[in-house]
């Protein structure tokens, strides 16, 4: 008690009025029901199992679907899921929504191949796109950008979450009109700032062999880059106890980051997710309270702290103060209950639901 009312006095000598503290819990997910039809009935279980939790909130990282086409009506049957979520639900999308979208006559074939039931057709319209000459002309997709466009239109027409009970979110198009990244979101909870940045895995949509989409990934990376700035930013102003950022990418590799992180960064220096790392390690460093990063992409439950740099024994680790949180993924399709308690130094505690 002695410690809070410390900080309220400092806080208002500083003019800025102490973020109000409150304890409450959310539940982050993603990479869900990759095998249809046969994870439907779990994903439906793991929802009811996720609102009789109660969380505030629910933050879905992407990969609503594993390899299915970018069709309106798969976009219907997401919504139609996210509704059964008795809260507000936050989604960021995946790469399988958009970045990874490939024809229907090629998913089919795919489908048939990995069920060893291809036929010769199927290897005749695969094998094709596997060389050099159909890789580089990306024959096999439809329409990424396409895809992304519908994304927008569809879950992130209103300044709102989804789910059964909407929340209000700013998007980053409502305060920085000159983007085009709606579904980057920010919202505020008991102290805390919550953003989700777009960033997928397959590469962060960068590829060198289509200067149309190099040029979307160039500009949307800008966008993620001011969006991370202006979410700390906001933290700062607010007096926040703690930020929450989500995206959907797994940024980190094993193997040693050297002195600029503790772990590999995936793809390397200047890869296509190191200004993504670099904008929140550094960002993360001058806020200097707890920062929680939520990802997917792996399929695997991880909580580390992959930023940290040591400084040997004698000096405190740099980077320490952000922790990771890499969401289970299908076939495991299991959530993660985040309990937030700001009175705490370490503000963040986890539990597996499912």
């Amino acid at each position: 008690m002695w410690r809070a009312f410390l900080a309220v006095v400092a806080a208002l000598a500083l003019g800025v009025p102490a973020a109000k503290a409150e304890r409450f819990e959310f539940v982050a997910l993603g990479d869900t029901a990759y095998n249809l039809p046969r994870d439907l009935p779990v994903y439906d279980a793991l929802i009811q199992t996720i609102n009789r939790a109660r969380p505030a909130f629910s933050i879905h990282v992407g990969d609503t679907w594993g390899a299915e086409p970018c069709t309106e009506a798969n976009h219907s049957y997401v919504l139609a899921q996210f509704a059964k979520f008795d809260h507000p639900v936050v989604y960021t999308p995946g790469d399988n929504e958009w970045v990874d979208c490939r024809r229907p006559d090629v998913l089919e074939a795919y489908h048939r191949y990995t069920a060893g039931k291809a036929t010769p057709q199927d290897l005749a319209l695969l094998l094709p796109l596997r060389a050099f000459d159909g890789a580089w002309s990306a024959a096999g997709f439809a329409d990424p950008l396409g895809s992304l466009r519908t994304i927008r239109q569809t879950y992130f027409g209103k300044p709102q979450s989804l789910g059964g009970r909407a929340m209000p979110l700013v998007r980053q198009t409502d305060v920085m009109p000159d983007t085009q990244t709606a579904e980057n979101t920010r919202w505020e909870r008991g102290g805390v700032v919550f953003a989700t940045i777009s960033v997928p895995g397959s590469g962060n949509g960068v590829t060198l062999n289509d200067e149309v989409r190099l040029r979307e990934a160039v500009a949307r990376n800008r966008a993620n880059v001011a969006w991370i700035k202006a979410a700390f930013a906001e933290a700062r102003a607010k007096n926040a106890k703690a930020v929450v950022l989500a995206l959907q990418a797994g940024l980190f590799v094993e193997g040693e980051g050297g002195d600029f992180t503790g772990k590999a960064v995936r793809g390397g220096s200047d890869g296509p997710f190191y200004w993504t790392v670099f904008a929140i390690r550094d960002e993360a460093a001058k806020f200097g309270k707890p920062v929680l990063l939520i990802n997917g992409d792996y399929h695997d439950l991880v909580i580390d702290r992959p930023f940290m740099v040591s400084q040997g024994e004698a000096k405190p680790p740099l980077y320490a103060n952000i922790t990771r949180l890499q969401v289970y993924g299908a076939p495991e399709l299991k959530a993660v209950r985040v309990k937030v308690d700001t009175d705490t130094p370490w503000v963040f505690g986890f539990e597996p639901l499912y």
